[in-house]
């Protein structure tokens, strides 16, 4: 288990810091199947990029920052959904939960408005302590940060870095590249596991407002 963790790891792209991600807000959800939910994400003050979720049955929504907050650490512990490339955990209790699928496993996806770079998933209790539970991915992704989440210890892991597997996991992974969809199927059936995405500003955006702010103090020192 611990040296599949490390594949994971060594499979990291080359970051200089941590970023500051931006975070889905939702505001309607469906549950049944399929479950849908839909909101966005404001991923710096001049664009936001919408965000929707379709496929297994919805057991929980939380949306419009109301609910638990399930981004933390077990009883006052660490919390695994910060890391060396995520310098920020989800400021907004919104989550999807899943009830996971042992037959007619049904496609989930989740689909952005505008092209979005090296988005994360920030995970809550994929399986339990007594159940393996995975999330199969039709893209490679990476396992940024793990370990004992709301519920209590446990511990998430890959072999391929396609197949994600949680026994009361929790944490954060990344899909490196820029994605407009991600689609996966959660197995087998659970109450529920539950997760939000979150992007980071592109670095140009970010040279754009830099750029802004100094050509204004340039403005003020000439007048």
């Amino acid at each position: 288990m611990r040296k599949a963790i490390v594949l994971g790891l060594l499979c990291l792209p080359a970051f200089s810091h941590a970023d500051i991600y931006r975070y889905a807000e939702f505001f309607a959800s469906q549950t049944g199947i399929p479950g849908s939910m839909t909101g966005q994400i404001v991923v710096s003050p001049t664009q936001t990029v919408g965000i929707s979720y379709s496929g297994n049955v919805v057991a929980e929504s939380q949306i419009n920052n109301t609910g638990t907050y399930y981004y933390t650490g077990y009883n006052g512990g660490p919390s695994y959904y910060t890391n060396a490339v995520v310098q920020n955990a989800p400021s907004r209790t919104d989550i999807i939960a899943l009830s996971g699928q042992t037959t007619n496993v049904i496609t989930n996806t989740i689909t952005f408005s505008a092209p979005v770079k090296n988005p994360i998933m920030d995970i809550v209790s994929l399986g339990s302590p007594a159940q393996l539970s995975h999330y199969d991915f039709s893209t490679p992704f990476t396992i940024l940060s793990q370990g004992p989440g709301y519920w209590g210890s446990g511990s998430m892991w890959t072999n391929d870095n396609l197949r994600l597997y949680g026994m009361e996991g929790s944490g954060v992974i990344m899909f490196s590249g820029t994605y407009t969809s991600i689609s996966f199927t959660a197995s087998p059936f659970e109450y529920w596991s539950g997760f939000t995405v979150g992007v980071v500003p592109e670095p140009s955006s970010m040279l754009a407002i830099g750029l802004g702010g100094a050509l204004l103090i340039r403005r003020r020192k000439r007048a």
